[in-house]
């Protein structure tokens, strides 16, 4: 992931979104993969990489007379589109397991604080 927010994310980003990259590629660094800034910090940069991937999709209706419909809408991806496609999984798949592995221990503790009352 680290690689991905240097090689591809920071740079496809615009530049006022590329402090928040920058924000969580330091903590990353710092090894900080299981605190509340970083999971809000990743949300926020998913969120806009996200925007920023259907700033890059061109959507075109194809005709075709042999179809139900009429025809059927086709996407493209412009290069950076496609790279920021790529590489939001890794952010995603970050923030998932994090929130997974908070939760579990969210649960933990509230079971042991049941199981001692």
């Amino acid at each position: 992931m680290r690689d991905q927010l240097h090689e591809v994310i920071i740079p496809s980003l615009p530049p006022h979104r590329c402090v928040l990259a920058e924000a969580v590629k330091r903590h990353l660094h710092a090894d900080a993969l299981l605190t509340e800034p970083l999971l809000r910090d990743l949300e926020i940069l998913i969120d806009f990489m996200r925007v920023e991937i259907e700033k890059g999709i061109q959507t075109t209706w194809i005709a075709d007379e042999h179809k139900v419909h009429g025809g059927h809408h086709e996407r493209h991806f412009d290069t950076r589109a496609h790279s920021l496609a790529v590489a939001v999984g890794n952010p995603v798949g970050l923030y998932e397991a994090a929130t997974e592995v908070i939760d579990y221990a969210k649960a933990e503790r509230l079971i042991d604080d049941l199981l001692q009352e």
